[in-house]
């Protein structure tokens, strides 16, 4: 997705956070849950870049405004680090589109986040 964006390939590091659920209705959100885990990556990007994807490209998709949230996340090397995650302004519904679906997927299963999450991004193609 990021590439898409037209945001140059670089290294990046898988991670999650807890106190979130993941939710696709039409593209990915967080919504705050106590007993919720989020896996995703860390990637280090520019203000430029930050807005490319969040102000430019996001209105190709949607025109819910996604706004920063400070958070810690858990590394697989056991660190916690501060980070920024995006999240919807507001509540979004709607079927996920295919692609946008696969393209998740995809990541999920390349980064090896653990099965039931891969199964989780699955179920929201039913």
């Amino acid at each position: 997705m990021l590439q898409k964006a037209g945001i140059a390939k670089r290294p990046f590091a898988p991670a999650s956070i807890t106190g979130f659920e993941l939710i696709i209705a039409p593209h990915a959100n967080l919504v705050e849950s106590g007993d919720g885990v989020v896996y995703g990556i860390l990637a280090n990007m520019t203000h430029v870049e930050l807005i490319q994807l969040y102000q430019t490209h996001r209105i190709k998709l949607t025109d819910t405004p996604y706004l920063p949230e400070a958070v810690m996340v858990h590394t697989r090397g056991g660190k916690m680090l501060p980070a920024m995650v995006y999240m919807a302004a507001t509540e979004m519904s709607g079927k996920p589109d295919p692609e946008y679906l696969q393209l998740m997927a995809d990541a999920a299963r390349n980064y090896g986040f653990p099965k039931w999450y891969q199964d989780r991004i699955a179920s929201f193609s039913t």
